[in-house]
């Protein structure tokens, strides 16, 4: 019993430090979402492909920049019902970009050691979307 509380508290902070370190550098995604059928790629570098029913929540994921500069976000969707929205946000959650139907081109400035979330807002939505970025 003692060997085993002996390394508990260890692996605890190994393991907490891990999740942390794939999180900060874009490798793990906090999902909040209901849907019916969730399909996605969002692991591929400058791009996230996915098809949906009946989604509802949000996706986030830090966005790993490897130089300062203008990029441009790009989102072609085909949304049969709902709304669908993507935001680039900083370390704060202020939104510094917003892309949807209605706005699905935008250019933004952004630094290489500044931290920025990929957030993808679902509400009652139907279709898919591809969103790249360069």
């Amino acid at each position: 019993m003692d060997f085993f509380l002996i390394w508990l508290v260890p692996f605890s902070i190994v393991l907490i430090l891990l999740f942390y370190l794939l999180w900060i550098n874009g490798y793990l995604i906090n999902s909040r979402k209901t849907a019916i059928l969730f399909v996605g790629s969002f692991r591929r570098k400058k791009r996230c492909k996915i098809k949906f029913k009946s989604c509802n929540g949000y996706i986030k994921k830090v966005l790993k920049l490897r130089e300062s500069r203008n990029y441009k976000f790009t989102l072609n969707s085909n949304i049969t019902k709902g709304d669908v929205t993507a935001e680039i946000q900083d370390v704060n959650k202020k939104i510094l970009l917003q892309l949807d139907k209605n706005n699905p081109e935008t250019a933004i400035n952004l630094e290489k050691n500044h931290r920025y979330y990929l957030v993808l807002r679902f509400v009652k939505a139907d279709g898919e979307l591809d969103l790249t970025w360069n």
